[in-house]
Order: structure tokens, then sequence, then C-alpha cells
């Protein structure tokens, strides 16, 4: 009997020396080929010590949690990398409850995972300038509570979704050397994250001069604000890249190395007050800049864009839109219901023209008669509807005019109508296509292109004066010279802008009271000013363009 209890009080003196062993050795051991880990209960630091990289902690689904300092998960609020350790291994810290990381100043690649979900982080984030590589996902759905982000000089790598979901203020400013936003690098959207502080990544962004690509959604449903430059240099602006970033405001100009500017790039950012295109822009993406409520200017569309994309400028604001010669396809609701395109504007769409899809102008105001080039060959459904004119209605025949021969028309009057149903359609005689009374429903009426000046550019014209008094003057055009003559006393004088095409045709009309005064035109073509008042008759002055005329 005394022997058994001595056999029991050994084997229980040698697990308790088992155990107390072990539990000393669980606070620490090594975590790389040079590195090791300790965790000081007393404070809830963890420090990696040593130096060289960390070993990854790759997760495996349903394996037991790879990391040496597991056990300690809950208790850890400080991660203290030290100044020797070279590489943070991937998933290292991952979804810890810390408040606090100190990254030492030798780190220079930061794995991929190891800070995800990190949520209750407070203060300040420091990334020191020895860091050149922030692997993807790194910081993924983190917090950085009542703090700031501060990248180090010496990045060069942002990995995709690096501070997806992340929170923090005082801005954020990315260091020279970097040539490329990855994937949603900076997304701030709830699909990506459990964290109660999303979109919350507030104040100002500058970006380096040396940057060439922002990636799909990079920055997509931030909080930022003030003014957004993009350098010159980016070539490429991925789809969603800033989609939602309505606190940015004044000019969004995209320099002429921008090359392409992927969908909803810029969707729902209404604070710009205007937008400057790039000159290598070739198409405008779906829903590009869709939404941009704030715009005060005219958008003008680069030569060399072919294809205006569905929704392109949808729900938008601008006062005018002018068109390219070489636009080839506006697309499906390319400009629905753009609230700036009032009755005060004027479209002119380009000879070379071919395609207007489905609601291409839905629910949109211009003041004169629509004109179609001869290289029309469809036209979608609805693709004016909701039109009205700011004059008398019979002033301008209700309808739309061709210059061509009569396209394929998806939306009749019986199946969603291209044009109100009781549009009429004029079309030039000796063109194909027009035979009978009707077409596709619409009544169709012959029309010579001189009297069409008449039609289309109203005898009554109404503009304000400095007042903001309605004045109204009338005028008839002379095809054959250019010449316009009043028929109206003005009590003050005033400017005639014509512009011209290449065979010398009549293209844009418009007054202007004063030099501030605005009038959309053809910029592209020739333009001649005529110079009248109350007493005298048109004066041709010598050709010039537009442009030397009217204010920027």
């Amino acid at each position: 009997m005394k022997k058994h209890i001595t056999r029991l009080l050994f084997a229980a003196l040698l697990l308790l020396a088992l155990c107390i062993g072990a539990s000393a050795a669980g606070t620490s051991g090594k975590c790389g080929p040079s590195a090791y880990w300790s965790f000081d209960s007393s404070t809830g630091t963890l420090t990696i010590s040593g130096s060289g990289a960390m070993n990854d902690c790759v997760f495996q689904w349903g394996d037991p949690d790879p990391r040496p300092w597991s056990a300690y998960l809950s208790e850890i609020k400080t991660v203290v990398i030290g100044d020797s350790i070279t590489k943070i291994g991937k998933e290292s810290f991952s979804s810890l409850s810390c408040t606090t990381v100190r990254i030492g100043k030798n780190v220079q690649v930061i794995g991929e995972n190891a800070f995800m979900n990190c949520t209750s982080l407070t203060g300040d984030l420091v990334i020191p300038d020895s860091v050149t590589t922030i692997d993807r996902w790194a910081f993924f759905g983190s917090v950085i509570s009542n703090g700031t982000l501060t990248l180090g000089k010496g990045l060069r790598t942002i990995g995709k979704r690096a501070f997806t979901g992340c929170s923090f203020s005082g801005g954020l400013t990315i260091p020279e050397g970097v040539t490329e936003i990855a994937e949603g690098a900076f997304c701030s959207s709830s699909k990506y994250s459990s964290s109660p502080a999303l979109g919350k990544i507030t104040g100002t962004l500058t970006l380096p001069s040396t940057l060439k690509t922002i990636g799909a959604e990079a920055f997509a449903y931030t909080d930022f604000s003030g003014e957004l430059l993009i350098p010159d240099g980016v070539t490429s602006i991925g789809a969603n890249a800033f989609k939602e970033c309505d606190g940015f405001g004044g000019l969004l100009s995209l320099p002429d190395s921008v090359k392409t500017v992927g969908e909803s790039a810029f969707y729902l950012c209404k604070g710009f007050t205007g937008l400057k295109l790039s000159a290598s822009l070739t198409k405008i993406e779906e829903r590009s800049f869709a939404h941009m409520y704030g715009l005060k200017t005219e958008v003008v569309i680069p030569e060399g864009v072919t294809e205006i994309g569905e929704g392109a400028f949808s729900c938008s604001h601008m006062p005018s839109v002018r068109f390219p010669s070489t636009l080839k396809k506006i697309g499906k609701q390319a400009f629905y219901l753009t609230f700036g395109l009032t009755n005060y504007s004027t479209i002119t769409f380009p000879n070379g023209l071919e395609v207007i899809e489905d609601e291409a102008f839905d629910s949109c105001y211009f003041k004169n008669a629509v004109v179609l080039p001869a290289s029309i060959k469809s036209i979608g459904k609805k693709v004016f509807d909701g039109y009205q004119y700011s004059g008398k209605r019979n002033d301008i025949p209700i309808g739309v005019y061709f210059l061509g021969d009569a396209p394929q028309l998806v939306g009749t009057v019986n199946a969603n109508c291209s044009f109100p149903s009781d549009w009429t359609l004029f079309y030039l005689p000796g063109t194909s296509g027009w035979t009978g009374d009707t077409y596709e429903g619409y009544k169709i009426v012959p029309w010579d292109g001189e009297t069409r000046w008449d039609n289309l550019y109203t005898r009554e014209f109404g503009y304000r004066d400095n007042n903001r008094n309605e004045i109204e003057a009338s005028w008839s055009v002379n095809m054959d010279t250019g010449k316009i003559t009043l028929t109206d006393d003005l009590n003050e004088g005033c400017v005639v802008a014509v512009s011209y095409d290449a065979e010398g045709r009549v293209t844009s009309i418009g007054v202007l009271r004063t030099k501030t005064d605005f009038v959309v035109l053809n910029l592209q073509d020739t333009c001649r000013l005529f110079l009248l008042n109350a007493s005298s008759a048109p004066r041709l002055n010598t050709p010039v363009t537009i442009n030397d005329y009217l204010p920027v």
C-alpha cells in the first residue's frame, strides 16, 4: 500500500514538474531561423526579437492555429517588432485584439494578412522608412481609432487590399517611388469587413509623381476631402477606383497620360465642380462619370474617343457637352437625366456618329431641334424621351432632322418610340429610305438645308442681360453668306457668333451680350463674330476661332 502511494505521489510530482516546465517554455520560443518571441502576461506585450525573417503562420482549415503564441491571443495588447527583424511573416498577428503595434526600423516586408482584422488598434500607426513592401491583405479590416497612418519613404509596393476596410484620420500621403496602387488597397467598403468604423478614412489624399497605375476600387467609398490631383504619368485608373468618394471638390483634371478610366471609376463623386478629360482616351467606359452632381462647366469629350459607354454621364450635372469628330457610338443611357443639359444647351452631333442607343438622352432638355448627321445608322428606344423646347413649341417644328439616309429605328411608334410619338422626321430630298408619308409610324416631311436654319435656330431666341432680365432677339440667316439679320431692337450691343463646318455651312449660332456670357457652339469649327447694336447692320469680322473670344 505504501509502495503504491509513493508511486502515485511520484507521478503527481513528475506531472507537476512537466506542467511547470511546459508553462515556462510556452511564454517564449523561436519564430524564425534567427527570430524569437516572448510574451509578458503582466503587460500583455508580445515581443519579436532576434534578427532576419519571421516564419509564415499560414492557417489550414481545420488545423490548429500554427502561431507559437496562439495560447495567448486574447491576452495580447501590444505587439513589438524588434529593430533587427527584416520580415513579418504571413498571418502572424491576424485577428488579434491588440491596441498597439510597433514595427522595427529595419523591417522590409510586411507579409500577407499579417495584421488582418485587428479591429482594436488605437493611436498612430507608423510604417518605417525601411519597409519596401506591404503585401496583400496585410492590414485588411483593421481599425486605427483616433490615429493616423504614416507610410514610410522607402515604400514601393502596396499589395492588393492591403488596407481595405481600415479606418484612420489625418489624411494619407502615398510616398514617392510607389508606381502602383493595387486593387482595393484603401477601399473602405462594408462588404469586405465587419468593422463598425468603416468608411472613415478622412483628410486629404496626396499621390506621388511616380504613380502609374491606380487599381480597381483602390480608394472606393473613402471619406477623403479637398482636391484630388492625379499626377502626370498615371496611365490607367481602374474600375470603381474612386467610387462614391463624394468628399473631393474642385476640378477633376485627368492628365493626358491617362489612357484608360475603368467603369464607375468616379461614380457618385458629386463634389467635383469641373471635369477635364485626358486627350489620350479612346472610350468613356460605363458609368465612369455618372452621378457627378456638382459639375458647373462644359464637358469636352476629347478627339480620339470613339465610344461613350452605357450610363457614362447619367444623372450628372453639366451645362453642356461637346462631342469629338471621332465619335461613333453613344451608349445606352449615356446622358440619361443629365440635369444640366437644359434648354440653354445646344447639342451638336458630329459627322461620323453611327449609333445612339436606348435612352441615351432621355429626360434631357435642349433649346434647339435635333439634327442628326448623315452617318447615323441606328437609333435606339426612347433616345429623346422627355425632350422639350425652351421657346414656344410652335416656333420649332416638333421633330428631328436627318442629313442622310433613313436609319434603323429600334423603337418605332408602336414599340417604345425612338422619339416622342408626335414628332415629325424631316429628311433631305435625294437621301434614301424615305418613302411615302410615314416611316416606322412617324410622319415624314422633306426639307432643304437652307430653310432648316430658320426652323432650327428659331426666329425667337431668349437670353438674359447682366441684370438677369429676359430679353428676346429675332434674326434670319442667309446660308450663302452666313449673314444674320436682327429684326428686334436691342437696348445694348451684343455679339452673334456663328460656327461653320469644313464645307462652309452654318453649324451653330449663339448670342453673347458680354464677354462673360457663355454660349455653346461647335468650337472645333471656324467661327465668325458679328458685332451688333441697335442702330447698325451686322458687320463681319475677320474669321477667328471661338476660343479666341470666349472665356475659358
